[in-house]
């Protein structure tokens, strides 16, 4: 039997009401709101003014390229210029670089204009950028040529208000190169001089020379001994005793006759023999003059001998007489190296002088001298033959002389 149905009870829900938002809740929101947008707007603009360089180097942006200008080919020693074109987006320096090559190297005037600055490889050098122009000059001590790049670089400055984000949008930097080849200096090509044509000149006829007759050639002289001849060119004394002779002396033979002497005997009162020194050797043919003076000479015979073993002897012997104007020498010498004594015989012992001398007539003298006849017979000489001379240096003391 079905229970009956029973209703449940419900408890009734009451949905309360939102409270009206008020007027000055509305302004509040609508400014937040554009606050808001403003500090969107104002970030975005800043970030994208900071990834620009980023961007541009991603998709090759022309902001941050130089265009630099060179020549294409250069020679060593010949300065060129350099120019470039970039916009700056701020203040900064340019510098110019180049790679290092062996044998190469750049010099740039200096700000003055007098001297050249040397530019380092491979290093930022620093350029003026006002005229984005510089004049380099290339040096290459290589044979062969090189292809060089040449950089242009701009480095932005950073001034020191600057915020780190304005520095972040300022710092980019921009690099553009040109590429130049270098050659070395060439020694120049010689100049090939005009050649002027030649006529050419008949050559001159030449008249047959007669064939000169063959001379005869010399017949050699046969090597013979050497053979030495004297002979007595002049010999005299004169009246004071003086003699001079004079002789010659040969080598007749066919050779050197070596070293040799000779000696003379003089006609002196004493007699005197000469023996010469060692006599330099004589070549074959070869002759010498001697000449030898003597004192106290007299007449007699002077006579020249040559010692030398020789192959003639017959020829080594010269005489000759000599005579005197008057024996020189009256008295009787001792003989060499006696004394004694010698009785002197004087030719005058007495003189007789004829003279008479007279009174002198002054007699104002305080003597009266008398002035007797000078006696008639005076013995000059006192050594009479009654006084014997006693001979103490004999007269054969003294020796001639030969020279």
């Amino acid at each position: 039997m079905p229970e009956p149905q029973q209703s449940a009870s419900r408890t009734p829900y009451t949905v309360p009401e939102e409270p009206k938002a008020s007027l000055a809740s509305n302004i509040l929101a609508i400014v937040g709101f554009i606050i808001l947008i403003v500090v969107v707007i104002w970030g975005l603009v800043h970030l994208a003014s900071i990834s620009r360089g980023w961007f541009s180097s991603f998709f090759g942006g022309s902001d941050t390229v130089i265009e630099v200008s060179a020549p294409e080919s250069a020679t060593s020693g010949i300065p060129f210029s350099v120019s470039w074109k970039y916009d700056e987006p701020t203040s900064g320096t340019y510098a110019l670089l180049y790679r290092c090559e062996s044998g190469l190297a750049f010099q740039t005037p200096a700000p003055s204009g007098n001297i050249m600055n040397g530019i380092p490889c491979g290093a930022a050098f620093t350029v003026s950028g006002e005229e984005k122009r510089v004049s380099v000059t290339p040096f290459l001590s290589g044979n062969s040529a090189l292809d060089i790049p040449i950089s242009i670089i701009f480095m932005p400055g950073l001034p020191a208000a600057t915020s780190t984000a304005q520095a972040g949008a300022t710092g980019t930097r921009a690099q553009g190169s040109a590429t130049v080849k270098i050659s070395p200096v060439s020694a120049p090509a010689p100049t090939p001089s005009p050649t002027t044509p030649t006529t050419p000149t008949p050559a001159p006829l030449t008249p047959p020379s007669p064939t000169p007759a063959p001379t005869p050639a010399p017949t050699s002289r046969p090597s013979t001994p050497a053979d030495l001849s004297v002979y007595i060119i002049s010999a005299s004394t004169d009246a004071s005793g003086q003699g001079v002779v004079t002789f010659d002396i040969a080598n007749v033979g066919g050779t050197r006759s070596g070293t040799y002497y000779f000696t003379a005997q003089l006609p002196t009162v004493s007699g005197y023999t000469y023996s010469s020194p060692a006599q330099t050797s004589l070549t074959p043919g070869s002759h010498v003059v001697n000449t030898l003076r003597f004192s106290q000479g007299r007449s007699g015979v002077v006579s020249i001998s040559i010692a030398t073993p020789d192959a003639n002897g017959s020829n080594n012997y010269a005489s000759q007489s000599v005579n005197a104007p008057y024996p020189y020498g009256t008295y009787n010498y001792l003989p060499t190296g006696q004394a004694g004594n010698y009785s002197y015989q004087a030719q005058y012992s007495s003189v007789s002088y004829p003279y008479t001398y007279p009174q002198y007539p002054y007699q104002t003298y305080p003597y009266n001298y008398q002035y007797q006849t000078y006696p008639s017979n005076y013995n000059q000489y006192p050594y009479t033959s009654q006084y014997p001379y006693s001979q103490q240096y004999p007269y054969s003391a003294y020796y001639p002389y030969a020279y």
